[in-house]
């Protein structure tokens, strides 16, 4: 019998082999984008003209990289909570308790950081019950897969959690977890076992699967869209411009050479493959002519449309500017704010999701000041602030609104009097 070697051999999860590599495929080649690993190969095979090309090629990704760590500032906005519901006080007593427990503060960035990356990101909720915690945890969308969730209903019917743990023997093994709202089971190498005392099978007492998952940009594709997606046709003919220079030196590599002036009986060769030749006669090497300015100037023009295709390349032009007014600020930055408010409600939803499901498993657990989180109503504001506003601009700001309102109950005084 032969022994399995990943959770994808059991006949039970053969189905979901081809979606799972379809997911990590796809959102492996985005992150590659973000790291600048996408240029490896190509850079790799230029040889002789990667020291030269490959400097030019290689900051092509600080960009993207700048504009996955401005939506990670950005999109959460504090997480703040409406000031006009009377629940919120509660809310944020709780949801605070569980930033706590769970790291939020350091861990917490790498909500919005996965999705702005990959176009995917997630959550999943865990109940430390011998503890009496609740945790809230990012989760890299390349180590788990939902599957069951429907058209207008978002809850998985199971996860699948599968990555790379190393045992205490040193050696690398495939750790996976599947959930479902009746039980959790943990496999080693697609071999049931159990770990950290538990047995490789066992009741979920939260009674539903703990994960949440968003999109960052909304397409109406499994995947969505990462925060550079727009960018990454441009840089994918760099790849291929690069590409085609290595097929031209590889075919090169072995340099043919043109003898003039001398027949071929005139021609010595040593043992140290060095030719003689007569008096008059001339050897040159048949090499393809490169336009390395061409190219050069090739990727500059791509790496000023990569940072035109990203709105968060906008707050460079703003850094040497030390007063600017919010409205200023806003009107050059239209597009990225646009941007933010179509990204924002993803996220925010996903929170809020997760931050229900952590009451409801405070509420297994007798921890009735996080189980007011199990609430329908509970919601972010969604009105807070794209941009920050320093505190001038906001008692301004303030003072508009004040001024406004004042101004619509005289005019509703002066029609009153008009109508008697």
């Amino acid at each position: 019998m032969t022994k399995n070697k990943t959770l994808f051999d059991l006949p039970e999860f053969k189905p979901y082999e081809k979606a799972w590599n379809n997911r990590v495929a796809i959102l492996s080649k985005r992150a590659s984008y973000y790291d600048g690993s996408v240029y490896d190969e190509a850079i790799t095979n230029l040889q002789w003209l990667a020291p030269r090309i490959g400097q030019n090629i290689e900051p092509l990704y600080l960009p993207l990289a700048s504009a996955v760590d401005v939506d990670a500032g950005i999109i959460p906005g504090g997480w703040k909570l409406p000031e006009d519901d009377p629940k919120t006080e509660k809310w944020k007593i709780a949801i605070d308790q569980v930033f706590d427990w769970s790291n939020w503060d350091t861990d917490g960035v790498l909500f919005v950081h996965y999705g702005a990356s990959m176009g995917v990101s997630g959550l999943r909720i865990a109940d430390l019950r011998d503890n009496g915690i609740v945790l809230c945890q990012p989760v890299d969308p390349l180590l788990f897969m939902l599957i069951g969730m429907k058209a207008y209903d978002s809850t998985p019917d199971m996860a699948i959690m599968k990555e790379k743990r190393v045992g205490s023997d040193g050696v690398d093994f495939e750790y996976a977890e599947v959930t479902t709202p009746e039980n959790i089971r943990t496999f080693k190498d697609g071999e049931p076992m159990g770990f950290d005392g538990r047995e490789p099978e066992y009741i979920n007492e939260l009674k539903f699967v703990p994960y949440v998952e968003v999109r960052h940009i909304e397409t109406g594709k499994p995947f969505g869209e990462a925060t550079f997606q727009k960018a990454i046709r441009l840089l994918d003919s760099v790849n291929k411009m690069a590409s085609g220079l290595s097929k031209i030196i590889d075919k090169n590599k072995d340099p043919q050479w043109a003898i003039m002036g001398a027949e071929p009986s005139e021609l010595n060769h040593s043992s140290d493959n060095a030719w003689f030749l007569p008096a008059g006669a001339d050897a040159k090497i048949l090499v393809p002519q490169i336009d390395i300015g061409g190219v050069l100037a090739f990727i500059k023009e791509i790496a000023v449309n990569v940072e035109k295709a990203l709105p968060e390349k906008a707050f460079d032009e703003l850094r040497s500017k030390t007063q600017i007014a919010t409205a200023t600020l806003e009107l050059q930055l239209m597009e990225l704010i646009l941007k933010i408010k179509r990204a924002r409600p993803n996220y925010d939803k996903g929170l809020k999701i997760a931050m229900q499901m952590a009451g409801r498993a405070a509420k297994t657990m007798s921890l009735p000041d996080i189980a007011v989180l199990d609430d329908p109503e509970l919601r972010f504001d969604d009105q807070r602030p794209i941009l920050p506003v320093n505190e001038k601009d906001e008692i301004d700001l303030e003072l508009a609104r004040l001024e406004l309102e004042q101004m619509r109950r005289s005019t509703q005084i002066t029609e009153g009097n008009n109508a008697q």
